[in-house]
């Protein structure tokens, strides 16, 4: 509204005066440049001083002003930034904050772009003075997030990657694909896993039977144990697993007559007979 009015009063002065004067006292001064402000005003024999404008004011037409303008600001909180800053001679030009939009063409407050959701995307992106707007994900199409900036992609098609589809996509996902296991490992496995079984089916039948063979041999000697008999070596003589000797024999064959027969069983179930031979002198033993 001042300056409204300090244009007014600058418009009736030049009335008065001309153009590029303005009336002070009943005199007419020359306007200062822009960028300028009065210093001192005119006087009949002396024009009238012009001072520059400091930082953070402006001036931007020839005027009469004792003071410059003070710069606009573009408030943060609202939405502004600085799209201009202002010189001696051109106030500030305030834009909308990146994601923001003006909602007058003056660009007062500026208001936040809004965001597509999941199964959205973006149809045509805010500008300055335009907010965003968004479709839904066409056939083929997805989002899967909640962006003011991204469109809809389309969904992977499995085969271009050498993969096959485990799900098809919906407006909010992507296709899933997988890797294809590949042909030569199933090859490779259908032929050597075979002749692995072949090698190895003999090897570990024998490991098996000989396994059998020593628990059997085990199992033995554990029941004699417990029988109270001691394993005999297989090189040992009859006559001494029976529990006989020669001499036991004879010593007990003294007191028999001659041409008598004595039988013994042992244990085993085995016997001999001896029979003396008077002849001979000496004895003869006979296993049966």
């Amino acid at each position: 509204m001042k300056q409204i009015c300090l244009i007014l009063l600058n418009l009736q002065i030049i009335a008065c005066c001309g153009p590029a004067k303005y009336l002070n006292d009943g005199e007419c001064c020359s306007m200062c440049p822009p960028g300028t402000r009065v210093f001192k005003h005119c006087t009949r024999n002396v024009d009238a001083t012009c001072k520059c404008c400091t930082d953070g004011e402006y001036t931007e037409q020839p005027n009469s002003f004792e003071k410059c303008l003070s710069c606009k600001v573009c408030d943060h909180e609202l939405g502004l930034q600085v799209q201009y800053a202002c010189t001696y001679t051109d106030n500030t030009i305030c834009g909308p904050r990146e994601g923001y939009f003006c909602i007058d063409r003056y660009c007062h407050m500026g208001r936040k772009h809004k965001t597509c959701p999941p199964g959205e995307g973006v149809k045509e992106k805010g500008t300055q003075f335009e907010d965003t707007v968004c479709e839904g994900c066409p056939e083929g199409t997805y989002s899967n997030n909640d962006s003011s900036t991204h469109t809809c992609e389309k969904w992977t098609v499995c085969e271009e990657i050498k993969q096959k589809q485990v799900t098809l996509g919906t407006a909010r996902t992507d296709t899933v694909c997988e890797e294809e296991k590949s042909r030569t490992v199933v090859i490779i496995a259908a032929v050597i896993v075979p002749v692995l079984l072949i090698i190895a089916g003999p090897v570990l039948l024998y490991l098996c039977k000989k396994k059998g063979k020593q628990s059997k041999s085990i199992d033995i000697k554990h029941r004699r144990a417990e029988m109270g008999q001691s394993p005999q070596p297989a090189d040992q003589p009859l006559l001494e697993k029976t529990g006989c000797s020669r001499e036991k024999t004879e010593n007990s064959n003294k007191d028999q007559t001659a041409g008598s027969s004595v039988q013994i069983v042992t244990a085993d179930a085995a016997y001999y007979s001896e029979t003396s031979d008077s002849g001979m002198g000496g004895s003869k033993f006979t296993w049966n």
